[in-house]
C-alpha cells in the first residue's frame, strides 16, 4: 500500500486511509465525497488474499460518445486505468510483483 501511496500522491491524489489494508485515492488532490464531482475518479484500493485491487467508486457522468458510453465514463475507466498501470509498474520495480 505504501508504494501505491506514493504513486498516487505524486499524480496529484489525496490518499484516504480506510483500514490497515485499504484506502480511497482521489483526483485533484482534495477528498471528494459524494457525488459533487462525476469526472473525478474517486477509486479504492485493499489488499485482498495478496492482491492490490483497485476499482472506480465514482464512475462519471456526461454526454454521449459516438460508442454510446457517456463521455465522463470512458474518463473515468481511462484515468483508472492509467493509475492502476502506474502502481504495477512501481511494485514491478520494487520486486514486488511477480
Amino acid at each position: 500500500m505504501a508504494i501505491a501511496r506514493a504513486v498516487l500522491e505524486r499524480h496529484g491524489y489525496q490518499w484516504v486511509p480506510q483500514t490497515d489494508s485499504s484506502a480511497e485515492a482521489h483526483e485533484g488532490g482534495k477528498e471528494i465525497r459524494g457525488l459533487t464531482a462525476p469526472f473525478k475518479l474517486r477509486m479504492s484500493l485493499a489488499v485482498q488474499h495478496d492482491r492490490l485491487v483497485m476499482e472506480a467508486v465514482v464512475n462519471g457522468l456526461g454526454l454521449p460518445t459516438p460508442n454510446g458510453a457517456p463521455s465522463g465514463t470512458l474518463r473515468i475507466r481511462n484515468k483508472l486505468n492509467y493509475c492502476a498501470d502506474l502502481v504495477d509498474s512501481a511494485l514491478s520495480q520494487a520486486g514486488l510483483l511477480s
